[in-house]
């Protein structure tokens, strides 16, 4: 139904007379036409305010919601960030003094499966600590393979508890808690017990080698060995392994351990390709005595015979690696009679030759000397010593004497491939009765093509011994004598090696001086009455048998 509404907008579709539509409601009844035409307008659609004011209340009611949720949120974000500064703070604050004597377990309360439910630490402490005790007491890890088995105990690793912690623990907690023990290891120990073993029970490799043999005449064989691999422990991989069983609480168990093999540092191919005769040295000695010589000395000979051999045996088949350091003593040994060595004429005081386990091998060791001067540039000689008496089987200054832990020969290997020594003896050719000859050689590096090294000695002076020294002895008869020292004459040698090149010499290398210094004859005479002899009785003549008795009849 229409009714005319002056208040409201004309909502009609009126046009104008000229058709067109009007340009909005009159602002007052005062601007309406006068025409006295009555107006009608339409009466506003009801049903939609109340949808818009709906709208507007759910819009509202949304955005009220939305406000309370926003303010919820950032009460609980201010809630939680309460909760984290106050637990912050109570853990960095000191813990609660605990009573370790007097406090008391709550109620449920187990250490390794231990009730302590409303006891004390002193009532349960001594039964913790022998349960412990036995834990650490009873650790055993043994290492097991083909190869190597060793054992390594809570000892070996100063393995060790937290019970006082867990105690502590165990008292400022709250009640119906379970609390373990942790076991720990020194890092360090264990890695030390398991480089023991990996000495001990580890099987270095051998490296390929050559064994010389040698005809009657010296000529040589050669049998090239070829190289075995060795194996030891993986020392980091097995101490990784221990400390993982430890940490999962296997504390009697059997692990297999990684191992390595290690090559050898020499091949083969290597040993064939750096084996050449670059020293070699002979000198003779007498292995029996002749009819000039005293019953002594015929006694005497053999036996220094004896130890020549025996140290050139000591010494034979040596390979000294490069920048290795070879001593005579170490490798022949103490010269005493346990030992096996005979008694030998050697040097005592300087001038007096004396009976002396082991003497003799002097010898061995010049002619080993003469040999190394030969490889001159592979080797340096560290220690070396001439006789205070010069050697009758060598030139002077040329001679290497050594004495037991007094004494020695020493060089090092400088090239860079292993030396070889190999020694033997043969009979001389020109004595062969009662002579042999001892030979030296020595194996490496060939030195370059055309060079050779070769040792020579120049006598700088000599002097007389000066006057006979004569004492008196009453121990000895008027008319006797002893030869304490034989006169010698002092020498001064220089040593020389000359480096050859295709037979010339390029370089005379100068090596030392030696001086021997020579003594004058020292002896002994006698001056003890010589007794005179009391002249035995005359035996009287026995009596003749009587011609006057008559002879019996038969």
């Amino acid at each position: 139904m229409y009714e005319k509404y002056s208040g409201l907008p004309d909502t009609r579709k009126s046009t104008s007379s000229n058709g067109s539509r009007p340009a909005g409601r009159p602002t007052n009844r005062a601007a309406q036409p006068s025409s006295g035409q009555i107006e009608y307008y339409q009466a506003p659609n009801r049903n939609g305010e109340a949808a818009s004011a709906k709208r507007a209340s759910k819009r509202r009611a949304k955005a009220r919601k939305r406000k309370m949720i926003l303010a919820g949120m950032s009460l609980a974000f201010l809630a939680l960030i309460v909760v984290a500064v106050v637990i912050l703070v109570n853990s960095c604050a000191e813990p609660a003094p605990v009573d370790l004597e007097t406090g008391k377990f709550r109620n449920g309360v187990y250490i390794n499966g231990m009730d302590l439910s409303g006891k004390t630490v002193d009532e349960v402490r001594p039964q913790l600590e022998s349960n412990e005790s036995y834990a650490l007491n009873n650790i055993s890890i043994t290492l097991s393979s083909n190869e190597i088995n060793a054992r390594i105990t809570g000892t070996d690793m100063n393995a060790s508890s937290d019970l006082n912690a867990v105690i502590e623990q165990a008292l400022s907690g709250g009640a119906s808690q379970v609390y373990y023990t942790k076991i720990s290891i020194d890092d360090a120990a264990l890695s030390n017990r398991i480089d023991a073993i990996n000495q001990t029970s580890s099987k270095p490799p051998v490296d390929a080698t050559v064994n010389m043999d040698f005809s009657s005449s010296g000529k040589p064989t050669p049998q090239y060995i070829e190289g075995q691999p060795g194996y030891g422990l993986d020392v980091a991989s097995t101490v990784a392994l221990v400390k993982q069983a430890i940490e999962s609480g296997q504390y009697q168990t059997t692990l297999t351990p990684t191992l390595t093999s290690i090559q050898p540092s020499i091949t083969i191919e290597e040993v064939q390709a750096n084996f050449s005769q670059i020293g070699k040295a002979t000198t003779t000695y007498s292995f029996k005595g002749t009819a000039e010589d005293t019953e002594q000395q015929r006694a005497i000979i053999p036996n220094r015979a004896f130890n020549v051999e025996k140290a050139a045996d000591a010494i034979n088949k040596q390979v000294i690696k490069p920048g290795e350091k070879w001593s005579f003593n170490d490798v022949v040994g103490d010269r005493t009679e346990a030992h096996g060595w005979k008694q030998a004429n050697g040097i005592f005081g300087g001038d007096t030759m004396t009976l002396q386990y082991g003497g003799g091998v002097c010898q061995t060791s010049t002619t080993l000397y003469n040999a190394l001067l030969q490889a001159y540039p592979y080797i340096k000689i560290n220690d070396r010593s001439r006789h205070s008496i010069p050697s009758t089987y060598v030139d002077m200054g040329l001679d290497a004497t050594v004495d037991t832990n007094h004494i020695d020969l020493v060089f090092t290997n400088t090239s860079d491939h292993p030396l070889y020594i190999y020694s033997y003896y043969t009979a001389n050719k020109m004595y062969k009765s009662r002579k042999r000859d001892v030979t030296v050689v020595i194996y490496g590096q060939a030195l370059p093509e055309g060079e050779e090294y070769k040792a020579r000695t120049v006598v700088v002076s000599k002097e007389d011994p000066g006057e006979d020294v004569i004492t008196q002895t009453n121990k000895l008869f008027e008319g006797e004598e002893k030869i304490l020292a034989e006169a010698r004459p002092k020498y001064v040698v220089q040593v020389y090696v000359d480096h050859y090149r295709n037979g010339q010499v390029v370089e005379p290398i100068f090596l030392y001086e030696d001086t021997y210094p020579g003594n004058p004859l020292r002896k002994q005479v006698g001056t003890k009455p010589t007794p005179t002899p009391i002249p035995s009785a005359t035996p009287l003549p026995s009596p003749s048998p009587s011609t006057s008795a008559p002879a019996n009849p038969e």
